[in-house]
């Protein structure tokens, strides 16, 4: 797999693309919105590399930092979110943005990307929400695992929507006991 391509930007396509030369050779790349206004044509540029393959084709997603990609592969593990979606997310706000609209439970902000609508919105945060971390050289370190996040999932999973967990939750006290939390996120709840 090719994680990582430094070379000459040979062409750029607004629609977000590129055609980065290494050695000779020209690697068609789809990028953001965000990376394609860090390249010039002509420049040397470096991308971290998101290679997808299916059974039919074989695709590279570029990213200028290693926080976009670990970002993008996180939002292609969310149910109903494809590299395509990914990246129309990555391209409408930067990954500091996404980030706070989803720790804020901020669908609207999110469904705004074409082709998100809220219930996609509302499923991305959920699945996310808490287990994003950053450290402070930007690169994502391994999802946090919290006993909170389960209480949000299984909340979820019982039909229960954002805005209704986050306010349950407030009241739950966060003592890494999953079956007191879960009864006290019920009882707020009831």
């Amino acid at each position: 797999m090719i994680g990582w391509l430094g070379g000459k930007v040979r062409e750029l396509d607004p629609a977000g693309s590129l055609l980065l030369e290494v050695n000779g050779v020209g690697y068609d790349v789809a990028v953001s919105m965000q990376t394609l206004c860090t390249v010039e044509q002509g420049a040397q540029a470096e991308l971290f590399i998101h290679t997808h393959v299916r059974e039919d084709q074989l695709l590279l997603f570029g990213f200028a930092t290693q926080r976009e990609r670990a970002l993008f592969r996180q939002l292609t593990n969310v149910s109903g979110i494809g590299a395509r979606m990914g990246m129309n997310i990555l391209s409408s706000m930067s990954a500091d943005d996404l980030l706070a609209a989803i720790d804020a439970a901020d669908d609207a902000a999110i469904a705004r990307t074409p082709g998100i609508g809220k219930k996609t919105a509302q499923r991305l945060i959920l699945e996310l929400k808490g287990k994003l971390s950053v450290d402070a050289s930007g690169a994502r370190s391994a999802p946090a695992h919290s006993v909170a996040g389960d209480v949000r999932s299984a909340l979820a999973n019982l039909g229960y929507k954002p805005a209704q967990i986050d306010a349950a939750m407030q009241h739950v006290p966060d003592n890494n006991d999953l079956e007191s939390m879960f009864r006290a996120a019920m009882k707020a709840l009831g």
